[in-house]
């Protein structure tokens, strides 16, 4: 049986080349979704909405799929993110998330090979050199070699792959945590989940890259994960062992994002993640200016980076 469509509207521009459209079928509001099968994880979305919604997260659910052809239908979760509402109430809608975590950690990835391990930590610390030292910044790799940060980078790898590893969804912020009913959470774009190290999740949350929580309440937020987690999963670290793999995941994870949003100005013509960039760096900037053990990254910034970067951004944007 067919349907015809009707008020077809944009959602979104995302990163990656999807497209995503809200139409109404017969009065039922649908998710139109237009993922060329070449690039985008279509079978894998599939899959973890099935998996994500076993362990009891609200995720988008699957009315048809083309997997040749790219194209899905999903049910529509509404317009309403998570990211304006924390603006004003980040203590309560944080909490709510939080309690998300546990589960996700549990959800089932059932490919051995889609795991976190060191050999792919160092092809996204890669970015970080290729796209916003050099393409991006211009930094010769004379000069970044001159600063001798492999010890620093190997350090931030051992530490992401010493922690406890659990399903990581990878891309946990507030923009992919959709707000229903103001009041219930579901999440999307989870199609990139592996087997990664406990704290990525909750530094990408705790450490929006597009939004920035005060630190007394990112300290607090960040304490609640580690009791949830270890009511959940019986942690056998101290908190204090736990923020510090948080802080150093916190850190690969922003060095990378700096080479992904590079990447999206230089390759994509997406500029306006540029704007998001004096926040990644303060991030960075705040772990290295806390462990001794990073001090030649923080002094690569200071000398290299920082100077430069703003009058770059200013000479990009519109």
């Amino acid at each position: 049986m067919q349907y015809s469509a009707d008020n077809w509207e944009v959602v979104s521009a995302d990163a990656s080349f999807r497209r995503y459209f809200r139409a109404l079928v017969k009065g039922v509001s649908y998710i139109l979704v237009d993922a060329p099968p070449d690039t985008e994880k279509n079978a894998e979305f599939i899959e973890f909405s099935s998996q994500y919604a076993q362990v009891g997260i609200d995720v988008p659910r699957i009315i048809f799929s083309d997997l040749a052809r790219g194209f899905l239908c999903l049910t529509d979760l509404g317009s309403q993110s998570l990211l304006p509402l924390a603006e004003n109430d980040s203590i309560y809608w944080y909490r709510k998330v939080l309690r998300t975590l546990p589960l996700l950690a549990k959800v089932t990835v059932n490919d051995e090979s889609a795991r976190y391990n060191a050999a792919f930590f160092e092809l996204e610390l890669a970015l970080f050199k290729n796209w916003f030292c050099q393409q991006f910044l211009d930094i010769s790799m004379s000069d970044i070699e001159s600063y001798s940060l492999a010890p620093c980078l190997d350090w931030l790898v051992k530490s992401a792959t010493m922690q406890p590893q659990v399903a990581t969804h990878r891309d946990f912020h507030g923009r992919n945590i959709m707000v229903r009913d103001n009041q219930s959470l579901a999440v999307i774009d989870f199609q990139d989940t592996v087997i990664g190290p406990l704290t990525y999740d909750v530094v990408s949350l705790l450490k929006d890259c597009y939004f920035k929580l005060d630190n007394e309440t990112q300290q607090q937020l960040l304490q609640e994960s580690y009791a949830l987690y270890q009511d959940s999963l019986s942690l056998a670290m101290t908190f204090d062992e736990y923020r510090q793999y948080a802080d150093l995941m916190g850190l690969q994870r922003h060095l990378k994002v700096c080479g992904i949003f590079s990447r999206l100005h230089l390759r994509d013509n997406k500029s306006h993640y540029l704007n998001d960039l004096p926040l990644v760096v303060d991030y960075i900037m705040q772990v290295c200016n806390h462990y001794p053990e990073l001090k030649q990254l923080q002094a690569f910034f200071e000398k290299m980076i920082l100077p430069t970067l703003p009058k770059r951004i200013e000479q990009c944007l519109p």
